[in-house]
């Protein structure tokens, strides 16, 4: 199956799972692809393609652009489960921008990192891991923190 297909499909079915959960879900922008849940803004990133690292942790790669952490108050980061994600306050993707990999299609206009499922870390440039365990979201039990 083509990895956009696999994205877009599950970035489709993140949302009919809010709405059918009672959340309140509204798209704001196509581009860049920002979604009012429940009155918050936030950014909605998936991959379909997954790549194992040397460790054989499970890796999806990701890039964020900069301007789009000045309008959102999350970004939420789809995993390899349909039923969990983690939801990134931007304020944290933002103190992290000057350490994630340059895009070179957008260099400075957008960082890019990968995120190990497995151990609940975003992995940034020469290899410095943050825990996102904090953030890591059951869509079943999803609400935004207080």
């Amino acid at each position: 199956m083509n990895t956009d297909t696999d994205a877009k499909e599950k970035l489709e079915g993140l949302l009919r799972r809010l709405t059918s959960s009672g959340h309140t879900v509204r798209e704001v922008s196509k581009k860049p692809q920002v979604y009012s849940i429940d009155g918050h803004l936030v950014n909605i990133r998936s991959r379909g393609k997954l790549r194992r690292a040397a460790e054989g942790d499970r890796q999806f790669w990701y890039s964020v652009a900069f301007s789009v952490l000045e309008k959102v108050q999350w970004v939420i980061f789809m995993t390899t489960e349909a039923d969990y994600f983690v939801m990134l306050p931007s304020d944290l993707l933002d103190s992290l921008k000057d350490r994630m990999y340059p895009d070179r299609s957008a260099e400075g206009l957008k960082g890019v990192f990968d995120i190990d499922w497995d151990q609940l870390e975003i992995v940034l440039r020469g290899g410095e891991r943050v825990s996102i365990n904090d953030y890591y979201q059951n869509l079943d039990e999803f609400s935004f923190p207080a």
